[in-house]
């Protein structure tokens, strides 16, 4: 008997669940249903699951998500079931077959601090377009937005520890973007996302999933953008922070110097508040780097007076070498170097090295 319990989310599903969580109940110590306010005809289906031993039944009265539901079933497990090692979450839908999930739930009874992710071959040729593509954009974003490949981000067959599920429980999302947050809160804890390969099963083209393709797709997309918004809020409003103190500087502060002084010593101090601000905004907002405040500054300054002289460098040489614009060449160049400071920021500056979950999350307020 595997020490660990199953979740299965269900909204609308058919009979096969029955069978399906009485096979799972052989191996398992206990298996949770989440009702997500199915119809009322349906009630019969949870009625027989009530009956299956180590089986318990969860009911939203309300379909409220699959997020919630999970966040349901996580709560009572933590509440009534904290003595196992973890959960293994899995698919109403049969997509996820039961040596399969045996296989996660093995797995997760040799770690306490990774997350484990059943992943599909998306390669394979009966594998829906819609799923193919969506799969392929959301890794692709989350590789460039938080490092990391993953094969298959939407992967609803997870294995998540005890240990770290009372930090996943607090995560917020009502719907299919709380599992992409799973995924970005791993990454910037510093949490192993260990991969094993499952089975890719689809039935009817996917026919009985309950994803909104338009408004799931839209929320987990803006969920995997959070990062780069957070960054530009950060860098306009440091900007703003730069011009104002400008202002201030060579207009009153220091209106009595020289104009060659007055422009110098206005231009490095503004630069030092706004600097100061961006590095505040992004070690506490954008990327919540958790590694040393000394050694974050040092690398943040490093890459700081890095940009500006590469700025400088290439602006002048395309201007000399190909008669580009200042103007429209340093917009397009700074632009690049932004993009790429925010890739150095994530790996380098701000990179939490410590992939033990760090205890100070206990007491934190995650808004992720």
């Amino acid at each position: 008997m595997i020490n660990c319990a199953v979740i299965i989310p269900a909204l609308n599903p058919t009979e096969s669940l029955i069978e399906y969580v009485k096979t799972l109940a052989n191996d398992v110590q206990q298996i949770i249903v989440i009702n997500d306010g199915s119809k009322q005809e349906l009630a019969y289906i949870f009625t027989k699951l009530t009956n299956i031993s180590r089986c318990t039944v969860l009911t939203h009265e309300i379909n409220k998500g699959k997020g919630r539901a999970l966040k349901t079933a996580f709560q009572y497990f933590l509440t009534d079931h904290s003595e196992l090692n973890g959960v293994i979450t899995a698919d109403a839908d049969g997509q996820h077959s039961i040596p399969d999930v045996l296989k996660l739930a093995e797995e997760l009874s040799n770690t306490e601090e990774e997350i484990i992710l059943g992943v599909r071959d998306f390669s394979q040729s009966h594998v829906p377009v819609r799923s193919y593509i969506g799969n392929r954009i959301t890794s692709s974003l989350f590789q460039l937005f938080y490092g990391g490949r993953l094969e298959d981000t939407q992967t609803g067959l997870r294995g998540i520890p005890n240990k770290v599920l009372s930090q996943i429980v607090e995560l917020k999302g009502e719907r299919y973007e709380y599992e992409m947050n799973m995924l970005i809160f791993a990454k910037k804890r510093g949490l192993q996302l260990r991969e094993i390969p499952i089975q890719t099963l689809y039935f009817d083209n996917n026919a009985g999933s309950h994803y909104n393709s338009v408004l799931d797709s839209m929320k987990v997309f803006i969920k995997l953008i959070s990062g780069l918004l957070k960054y530009s809020f950060s860098t306009l409003a440091s900007g703003v922070v730069d011009i104002l103190s400008f202002i201030l500087l060579t207009s009153l502060l220091l209106a009595a110097f020289p104009l060659k002084s007055r422009l110098f010593f206005a231009t490095l101090v503004a630069r030092i508040l706004s600097s100061s601000f961006n590095f505040y905004l992004n070690r506490k907002l954008v990327f919540r780097g958790e590694n040393k405040l000394s050694e974050s500054i040092v690398k943040y300054y490093i890459l700081f007076i890095g940009l500006i002289i590469a700025s400088y460098l290439l602006v002048l040489s395309a201007n000399l070498l190909i008669g580009a614009n200042v103007i429209l060449a340093k917009i397009c160049i700074d632009t690049t170097l932004g993009i790429l400071s925010y890739q150095v920021q994530l790996h380098w500056v701000f990179k939490n090295r410590n992939k033990k979950l760090n205890k100070q999350l206990a007491g934190e307020n995650h808004d992720i």
